[in-house]
């Protein structure tokens, strides 16, 4: 079998050294003419192609971006990667890509990885791992974007939904459509964001002069799990709404509801968090928080572009939910106006 050549092979066919073949294959200006067609020539004769490995050891870069997610099937993650994962390739990038189920030792396993691949930059969605690890975490692998934590630390972005605006945003809703006994399912309390959906949607509740009823609080802390015990019990309190944390979780509910023989919205309205694509082809038509997913993808792939080039940036991006209005919630206040 034919040896393949190497990018030191070729340097010495060509009597010049590796960093001139790389800066011939990248056409860079800093190589005399006849050189540059010396090499060319040999290039072509032998049909060399360096591995990416090769380059970067000479190039220092790799083209690679790594973007660690939970959980690439929640359709929320799905929408960002895709802008991320479009915007970075129309910059030549490639995306390592890993989900970890929120497992901290899978997640520090990928961040190891990551770093023995040398990437160029990386993108973080992990609730779980701790403002302590990752200030020491975040030094080692500049350039950094993370997604819904906000820290402030050299060498990272943070781009964030304003969860408390949404939180307060859906209450506010719901109450100005004549609702006081509202039901909120709250999602996993390790995750900043849902804490402040919580207290959005308490100090909504305080503006209005409606009394907090903590049996109305719901915490789910495994995803959708309980769900439908938790729609059972708002329901056997008497909410006439209740407003979530998510999409999916506000999809649970509706069928949790369909399966108490209840109809949505006529019996109990129901409010959800994020926008994503299937919450249009929903029976009814959810009404949510709708978040421009995709558009904050490129929002987080365009920003470690501009840290990796050396622009400057946003440290902080805040995203802030738009209502968006499907057929899920009703009003209760009376439109008869006659005395």
């Amino acid at each position: 079998m034919k040896k393949k050549l190497t990018i030191n092979d070729i340097a010495k066919l060509a009597g010049v050294s590796r960093q001139t073949i790389s800066r011939v294959m990248n056409n860079k200006p800093e190589v005399n003419e006849k050189t540059r067609k010396q090499v060319l020539r040999i290039i072509e004769k032998h049909g060399f192609q360096p591995s990416p490995q090769a380059i970067s050891m000479v190039t220092r870069k790799t083209n690679i971006i790594a973007v660690l997610l939970p959980d690439v099937a929640n359709p929320f993650f799905a929408e960002i990667v895709r802008g991320i994962e479009r915007t970075l390739r129309a910059n030549k990038l490639n995306v390592f890509l890993m989900t970890t189920e929120e497992d901290v030792e899978l997640e520090n396993k990928f961040i190891q990885l990551a770093q023995n691949y040398n990437v160029d930059g990386m993108i973080l969605c992990s609730p779980r791992i701790d403002e302590v690890n990752l200030r020491k975490l975040i030094p080692r692998i500049t350039p950094v974007v993370l997604l819904n934590r906000d820290l402030e630390v050299n060498g990272a972005a943070c781009i964030v939904v304003d969860a408390h605006y949404g939180g307060y945003m859906a209450a506010k809703y719901l109450i100005e459509k004549g609702h006081s006994k509202i039901g909120i399912i709250v999602g996993p309390s390790r995750a900043c964001s849902n804490v402040q959906r919580l207290e959005g949607y308490k100090k909504a509740l305080k503006d209005f002069g409606i009394s907090l009823e903590e049996e109305l609080i719901m915490q789910e802390e495994a995803d959708h799990e309980e769900v439908h015990k938790f729609t059972e019990q708002l329901v056997k309190k008497n909410v006439t709404a209740i407003t979530t944390y998510n999409d999916i979780a506000a999809a649970h509910v509706i069928q949790a509801c369909t399966d108490l023989n209840l109809k949505v919205p006529e019996d109990i309205s129901v409010i959800g968090f994020d926008g994503i694509v299937l919450s249009q082809f929903m029976n009814p038509t959810l009404t949510t928080m709708s978040i421009p997913l995709f558009e904050m993808g490129q929002t987080i792939a365009n920003t470690l572009i501009k840290m990796m080039k050396n622009e400057s940036f946003e440290r902080l991006t805040t995203v802030y939910p738009i209502l968006k209005e499907g057929n899920s919630a009703k009003s209760l206040v009376s439109l008869d106006t006659h005395p």
